[in-house]
């Protein structure tokens, strides 16, 4: 695939260090911290997100991923787009397995059970060992802030309420000290039609968020495309789905 016009023409945004690792020009990767997500979200374990939201945070872009895994999603979306039609196809249908059109039985988010889905990133960020990213999928709209691009204050009460729910009581996660949440603005997006949720977790037993969720984290498309396994342009080679 020609890099150059993958540069020209990006599936989103690309930032500098994007456009270098696409070159192979990338300076040794270093995983971004636990405390660097924070700072880069603005939450930390005393200011919750909530109150965070009031103020010009969210600038996502500064979240890398490592220049191997970057190549091959950007090459990945390209070739998706082809035998899809747009990434929201393949993830509505590979991943997803929700019907269109998308509609939501209740459109306040996460009040209705067959309005989301929680999945392993199957692109995540570079992050450090312990870290682990999750993304939550939204069939209701999940309001933001036309100024800042980021969630209402109502939204994120909302998304606060389900992720102490979803992961307070079993994995004992408390937001700010092993739980994590963001938003990406629109430009930072690959997915813009299809709201959803990015969840950092970190010192959880993976095995726990697998029984959890109900998929492997060792069947993600970056885990595969690392060992060689990704068959087709888009299909692992065995299902994510845990039996």
């Amino acid at each position: 695939m020609d890099i150059e016009q993958l540069i020209r023409n990006p599936p989103f945004k690309l930032t500098d260090a994007d456009i270098r690792a696409l070159r192979g020009q990338s300076e040794t990767f270093q995983p971004h911290t636990w405390d660097e997500v924070q700072k880069i979200i603005g939450q930390t374990p005393k200011t919750p997100l909530i109150i965070v939201l009031n103020q010009a945070a969210g600038e996502m872009g500064q979240l890398n991923r490592a220049p191997q895994d970057l190549r091959n999603y950007i090459v990945w979306l390209a070739e998706v787009g082809q035998s899809h039609g747009s990434v929201l196809e393949f993830v509505r249908r590979e991943k997803l397995h929700w019907q269109r059109p998308i509609v939501a039985q209740n459109s306040v988010p996460f009040a209705d059970p067959h309005d989301w889905k929680i999945l392993w990133n199957d692109w995540p960020y570079g992050l450090a060992n312990g870290i682990m990213h999750l993304v939550l999928w939204s069939k209701a709209k999940i309001l933001v802030d036309p100024e800042t691009g980021l969630p209402t204050k109502e939204s994120a009460r909302l998304i606060e309420a389900f992720l102490a729910r979803t992961f307070g009581g079993t994995l004992s996660c408390v937001p700010g000290e092993n739980l994590l949440w963001f938003k990406q603005k629109a430009a930072w997006q690959s997915v813009k039609a299809l709201d959803h949720i990015h969840i950092m977790l970190r010192g959880v037993q993976e095995d726990k968020v697998e029984k959890l969720i109900g998929h492997h984290r060792s069947q993600t498309l970056q885990v595969l495309a690392r060992k060689g396994l990704l068959i087709s342009k888009t299909e692992p080679r065995i299902s994510s789905k845990m039996s």
